[in-house]
Parts: structure tokens; C-alpha cells; sequence
């Protein structure tokens, strides 16, 4: 970082580096959610067929669907910051190469 003022300093390094943490926690959200899709599906009606078990199974696909919308929800937001902090990253380079002219 520079001296005080000569302004803000940002590391565009270390941007990028968080920005691909990002993007590899949105991959192990992927895999996570892709292998419970997995488990949906082998599973089918997993709650039983008692009267409690069809209760349950009635509310079942709702929560399995806010579930499964969560980790898009979650993924979305990742690959967002990724993209945000990498933008980041290329406007702080931008602007220390201007300002070295």
C-alpha cells in the first residue's frame, strides 16, 4: 500500500485470488447440490407410507424444490461475486497503469 496520500491502494493480486475462492465455492455448491439432486431422485418418496410418512409426503416436493432453489440462490451469488471482484480487479489495474503514465 502507498503512502496515505497518494490515495487508496489496492492489491489486484489478492482481488483476483479471493475472486477464484469464489468461484471454487460456487463449484462445491454445484456438486453438493447436483449430488442431493442424486439423492432425490434414488430416494422418491422417502418419508414412509404410514399416515405420518403421506402427511409429510405431501409438503415434501415444496421444501425439496425451496431447498434445491436455495443453492441456485446461493451458486447465483457466488459466481456473481467472482465476476464483481475480477471486474474489480481490472478496474484497480486499469487506473494504476493510468496513473503511472
Amino acid at each position: 500500500m502507498g503512502h496515505p496520500s497518494d490515495g487508496y491502494d489496492a492489491s489486484a493480486s489478492g482481488i483476483r485470488r479471493r475472486a477464484e475462492e469464489a468461484r471454487e465455492e460456487a463449484d462445491h455448491a454445484r456438486a453438493l447440490r447436483d449430488e442431493l439432486l442424486g439423492v432425490f431422485a434414488r430416494e422418491g418418496r422417502p418419508m414412509g407410507d404410514d399416515m405420518y410418512g403421506a402427511e409429510l409426503d405431501k409438503s415434501f416436493p415444496k421444501r425439496r424444490d425451496a431447498v434445491i432453489e436455495e443453492f441456485h440462490a446461493y451458486i447465483a451469488e457466488l459466481e456473481g461475486t467472482h465476476e464483481g471482484m475480477r471486474t474489480s480487479a481490472k478496474n484497480y489495474d486499469t487506473a494504476r497503469q493510468q496513473s503511472e503514465r
